[in-house]
């Protein structure tokens, strides 16, 4: 072989392994580009998820604190009292109940 042949053989490897180490790059950073589209889309999608479920919560906090109200009213002994006296037709004793007609 001579010289030029080798040196052409030699550029020509050189060549190749650029082409290789740069289709590698290329490739590694496609892969990278897509981990991080799909890193982005599915934090995006937590948030959403998060903000819903903080809305919910927000909405069962609220009906817990107002049935607590309502369960604190029905406890009271006005509420008891006033409750048995219609429907269950309760007295005191030595109470009379007169009905208007």
């Amino acid at each position: 072989m001579s010289q030029h042949t080798q040196q052409y053989m030699q550029e020509n490897k050189r060549l190749q392994k650029r082409n290789v180490i740069i289709t590698s790059a290329v490739i590694f950073a496609m892969l990278l580009l897509i981990a991080l589209i799909y890193n982005i889309t599915a934090l995006v999608s937590r948030n959403v998820r998060n903000n819903r479920l903080e809305r919910e919560l927000y909405a069962i906090i609220q009906l817990i604190e107002e049935n607590d109200g309502h369960i604190a009213f029905r406890n009271s002994p006005e509420f008891i009292e006033d409750f048995a006296r219609r429907y269950l037709e309760m007295r005191h004793p030595n109470e009379s109940i007169f009905i208007a007609r």
